[in-house]
């Protein structure tokens, strides 16, 4: 769709029109005669009608058949349907043939608009004159897709421009741009060039919006709703500033008062936002022996029969040999690394239960070491892991 487009832009037609505001009055024009030929025969009004209660029905969005402002109107002139949403307002209008004259005043979407008239297109022969007529629909409802398609062409930069400045790792500016151009669409549909607006200054956030929904659907494995992954922006930009501020960073409540958001709401994007690793990938490191992640995990809830009888024989055999040394050395190992019932103990308190300096008991401890390394050097290092070095000990 967008070499399409690209390749339109570069035809004769468009060349020769050159006011972005010119483009989108012809455009608006181009409806308005598409629109006005649907009304004017009553079987082409009651296939529109047909047609935008069938897709109401399925579900289609209202703002995808009619402009809700123009809607809203009427909404509000006629009294009895002032209480109603907008999707039973247009139902009321399209089923209630004394509130069928209302349609003229409505601002049917040019996508809908030219998908009535292929459907009108397609009614079976009903004489020369409904031939002719769908004739002048087709002609109409053609002028109506080449402008549009001119529109879309001549605004196709801001697209690229938008997607430009939302670049990430996890995707590429091709999928940015085509979901930039489906935003562009929408506004090219929806702009009104009597309102007094620039196209750019509307189209930009329609761009935005269907780029930024893109990336919270394909950013995180698990999606956060929408609603919410677009308000997580807030939350991360008000870390980032109370960090630049105080350098620390800010807790749950002062996220609240910053953001606007619920505790949970809050938590729940901290939480979604961590960083995520597959449980296949291979890391690089040598050190991992080509290990995947979960081949490397190791689960602690229960210790392994086997670790277990390692651990109890390790326990067993540094109690004997540590009751070979100095009565003293021996309970200067015992306290310090927890060895018999003993739980660590840093220096300082050894120092002051044994009157020493903090400096000394390191001493002893040292030697302790040395002498055991010495003597039992070659048994103890049965009980290294693979990657273990002898030397280290």
């Amino acid at each position: 769709m967008i070499q399409a487009t690209l390749k339109l832009a570069t035809s004769n037609d468009f060349q020769s029109e050159t006011e972005p505001l010119a483009l989108a009055m012809k455009l608006e024009q181009a409806r308005l005669d598409l629109q006005s030929l649907l009304m004017a025969k009553s079987q082409a009004s009651t296939l529109m009608v047909n047609h935008g209660l069938a897709q109401l029905a399925g579900g289609l969005d209202i703002s995808e058949i009619v402009s809700d402002k123009t809607l809203q109107e009427i909404i509000v002139q006629e009294g009895d349907l002032v209480q109603l949403n907008l999707v039973q307002a247009l139902q009321n209008v399209l089923n209630n043939p004394v509130t069928r004259p209302l349609l003229c005043d409505l601002r049917f979407l040019s996508n809908f608009l030219i998908e009535v008239a292929d459907l009108c297109q397609a009614m079976p022969g009903q004489g020369l004159a409904f031939k002719a007529y769908q004739q002048k629909i087709a002609y109409a409802a053609l002028s109506l897709k080449r402008t549009r398609q001119q529109m879309i062409a001549a605004n196709i930069g801001l697209a690229a421009f938008v997607a430009h400045k939302h670049k990430t790792t996890v995707l590429s500016f091709d999928d940015l741009l085509q979901e930039g151009v489906i935003g562009l669409i929408k506004a090219v549909d929806r702009f009104d060039p009597y309102r007094g607006f620039q196209f750019s200054t509307y189209a930009i956030p329609w761009i935005k919006q269907a780029i930024s929904r893109l990336i919270v659907k394909q950013e995180k494995i698990v999606r956060l709703p929408v609603a919410l992954a677009e308000r997580a922006c807030a939350v991360f930009e008000a870390m980032r500033n109370a960090y630049l501020k105080t350098e620390r960073w800010p807790s749950v409540e002062q996220l609240k008062s910053l953001c606007d958001l619920t505790e949970d709401e809050i938590k729940t994007i901290r939480s979604y936002y961590q960083a995520t690793h597959s449980l296949d990938a291979v890391p690089d490191a040598e050190e991992d022996e080509g290990q995947a992640l979960m081949a490397r995990m190791k689960q602690q809830q229960f210790a392994l029969p086997m670790d277990d009888l390692i651990a109890s024989n390790l326990s067993q055999y540094l109690d004997r040999i540590v009751s070979t040394l100095p009565e003293k050395e021996a309970a200067i190992l015992n306290m310090r690394f927890g060895l018999k019932n003993h739980t660590e103990t840093t220096l300082q308190v050894i120092a002051d239960q044994f009157q020493v300096s903090r400096e000394r008991v390191r001493q002893i401890q040292n030697e302790a070491l040395k002498k055991l390394k010495n003597q039992f050097g070659c048994d103890l290092a049965l009980f290294l892991e693979p990657n273990d070095s002898y030397q280290n000990m």
